[in-house]
């Protein structure tokens, strides 16, 4: 416990100079040193700050939650490094030997940022807020639903990594510390999974209606949409195992999916045929302009990697020039699942200079190490997905075939193919439509552990031995950390 607290700490320290304000960060938070939180222009400044420091979480979390499945096999065979830790099931928590270190400071470095924004906006109400405009009174409080947005999904982001399925236990099993102020002296212990999810679900449901503000927003930012969609997945890892669903968690879903679908004036929109091969196609030179995310109707709250670029592009790309990248690549067992029709099946693309068959989800502007294409954290399509998983759950099968069939077609397939489907088979047909449509987007692993689903890596992805791993093994969870 000493040392959990001692990673907490980390984070608070991290904040502490200059009388609690954030100047120890500055290079990831690009904000005034004076009085940045006694304006409102500062702290608008500090809320841009939060959304910049997700450039250091967002490649350990798609990590996470594909390299645990089994939509990718290893370049190279050898030893566990800090790179294929988590690809190993190790879960090592050292700091150079995983990343759930890294993942775990990295995160509460920018939840307790965010809890020194929200103390500073709490004294700034009691000092300059009656004398806002009103125009300003709405930026501030969409201001506070965003940092409220931001904190729920990194805890969410937390909760999934450092604790069980929900539907074990109820959520009753440890998981990670709640820590809601930045004082130094608040060094909580790891709540359960169920208290974290139940502050999550707090967090974003209020976030949503403060975003109701008369504000505009590109994707590249939190919207009320966007804590909509985040809400209707949390309630689908509530959702419980495929054998035993929990029927309110899923009819939360279809409530929230509902209201993305219904209540967001056609912002959104499914991107279809060339514009959805373009999506996701091959944009190695920039020809299609893929970086530019806020173009695309389908994004629902994507992060923009077009200033500095990600280290994402290592995961799935190989860059001769500098001999680095393409850890992963696309797994045998996962590129056979697609047919011919399938648009899905060319986001694929052969290196020349490696001769690695590599994913094309991340292949815009790379160089070296980094890809410059968005971070799509939510999407329209995802969201059909939830709607489908949560109505096959609730046995209503006319609302999950329906909401199965939209992306199915969309991707260049029959509609027949899921007419003719018996209703005992629709669940599984949607489970696998969903890893084939959110391939190397971050689902993986994690959706067959909610589900209480084994994951199963063929001896061909696997180094030649075949590797299942229940849901209940204890090695889906990371361990906090410990040095």
């Amino acid at each position: 416990m000493k040392r959990i607290h001692y990673y907490i700490l980390i984070a608070a320290l991290a904040l502490s100079a200059c009388d609690g304000k954030i100047d120890d960060i500055r290079p990831l938070t690009k904000i005034d040193k004076e009085g940045e939180l006694s304006s409102l222009e500062g702290i608008e400044e500090t809320t841009v700050g939060a959304y910049v420091m997700l450039t250091t979480l967002q490649r350990v979390w798609l990590d996470f939650g594909e390299s645990r499945g089994n939509n990718v096999t290893l370049q190279e065979w050898a030893p566990a490094s800090k790179n294929t830790d988590a690809f190993f099931f190790r879960n090592s928590n050292g700091p150079t030997s995983g990343y759930s270190v890294e993942m775990f400071r990295s995160a509460y470095q920018l939840i307790v940022s965010i809890n020194v924004t929200l103390e500073g906006m709490r004294d700034f109400e009691q000092t300059g807020y009656a004398g806002l405009t009103q125009e300003e009174k709405d930026r501030f409080q969409y201001a506070r639903g965003e940092n409220l947005f931001l904190r729920a999904f990194t805890y969410f982001n937390l909760v999934r990594a450092f604790g069980k399925p929900y539907y074990q236990g109820g959520g009753s099993g440890p998981s990670v510390p709640l820590k809601l102020s930045s004082s130094l002296d608040d060094v909580p212990a790891p709540a359960t999974v169920a208290e974290v999810y139940n502050f999550i679900i707090d967090e974003l449901q209020t976030a949503a209606q403060l975003m109701k503000a008369p504000v505009t927003r590109t994707n590249a930012f939190a919207t009320t949409a966007a804590a909509w969609a985040l809400l209707s997945r949390v309630y689908l890892y509530k959702g419980g195992a495929v054998a035993s669903p929990d029927n309110t968690a899923n009819q939360q879903v279809i409530l929230y999916t509902d209201s993305v679908l219904t209540q967001t004036s056609g912002r959104y929109a499914l991107q279809q045929g060339d514009a959805y091969r373009n999506m996701f196609g091959d944009d190695e030179t920039g020809a299609i302009g893929r970086s530019k995310g806020q173009d695309n109707k389908e994004y629902i709250f994507a992060y923009d990697n077009t200033t500095g670029g990600s280290d994402l592009g290592q995961l799935f790309h190989f860059d001769a020039i500098y001999n680095v990248g393409a850890i992963f690549l696309p797994s045998s067992d996962l590129r056979q699942q697609f047919t011919a029709a399938d648009i899905r099946g060319s986001f694929f693309k052969l290196n020349v200079n490696s001769n690695y068959t590599e994913t094309t989800k991340w292949l815009v502007l790379n160089e070296a190490w980094i890809t410059y294409g968005p971070n799509g954290f939510l999407r329209l399509g995802e969201i059909y997905l939830n709607r489908a998983e949560a109505a096959a759950k609730l046995k209503n099968y006319t609302a999950a075939r329906d909401a199965l069939t939209i992306i199915h077609t969309r991707a260049g397939l029959p509609a027949a193919d899921i007419i003719s489907l018996p209703d005992t088979d629709l669940l599984t047909a949607i489970l696998k439509e969903r890893r084939l449509e959110l391939a190397f987007e971050g689902h993986a692993g994690y959706d067959y552990f909610r589900n209480g689903l084994p994951m199963t890596r063929i001896a061909a992805d696997n180094n030649g031995s075949a590797l299942t791993i229940q849901p209940d093994d204890p090695k889906i969870v990371f361990t906090l950390p410990t040095n």
